[in-house]
């Protein structure tokens, strides 16, 4: 426990003092102080926060039931996160929202991801957009393109480069890589789309 929270505040201290540029993009030289990113978010439920949801958080973002902001850079954590653009760190929680990219690890029951994501993600359920990086969990998606490692009881990715190992099924539109599990679907391929215990191809 102690070295998780040495290395909470290790990430949170480099996020304050060294911001990533998607949370920073509103903090250049014709942006107000008003829209500069706040360092502490405290929400128990939307609306009830520190800050508006407008507001970018570049730091530590504790949400006690549900909370929700436009950018967050470092420690989110909370019951209900929802970032309406982009996430770069560490996200942990309940349930886990992006609507725009994420960079870092989402850590949840539920975890979201509209646009695309580098890094990883561990969960029951698994969902992105786009994907470079690594999901675990029990239900994986990927709706489109896919460089990744997936684990889990059923994992699925639009078009793949990498290695499904799913305990009951794997699914690829397209694949490029190992599929590992009792059922392996490649529904590109023709004439075999199906292959049980392992597929590849290259």
């Amino acid at each position: 426990m102690k070295s998780i929270l040495k290395i909470g505040f290790v990430f949170i201290t480099l996020a304050i003092f060294f911001p990533g540029p998607a949370v920073s993009a509103e903090t250049g030289s014709g942006a107000s102080s008003e829209d500069a990113a706040k360092a502490f978010q405290l929400s128990l439920w939307q609306p009830v926060q520190l800050f508006k949801p407008e507001a970018s958080i570049q730091g530590f973002r504790l949400n006690l039931l549900y909370g929700m902001n436009r950018n967050v850079g470092g420690l989110d954590i909370g019951l209900g996160n929802k970032v309406t653009e982009n996430l770069e760190g560490f996200q942990f929680g309940l349930l886990n929202f992006v609507d725009g990219n994420q960079a870092g690890w989402q850590n949840g029951i539920v975890n979201s991801v509209k646009g695309q994501s580098a890094g990883i993600q561990t969960g029951l359920y698994n969902a992105v957009d786009e994907l470079k990086g690594v999901q675990i969990g029990l239900l994986n998606n990927v709706e489109k393109q896919a460089k990744a490692f997936q684990l889990g009881l059923i994992n699925h990715a639009g078009k793949i480069s990498g290695l499904q190992i799913g305990l009951l099924y794997n699914s690829a539109d397209s694949l490029t890589g190992i599929q590992i599990g009792l059922l392996n679907f490649t529904w590109a391929r023709e004439p075999v789309r199906f292959f049980p215990f392992v597929n590849a191809n290259f």
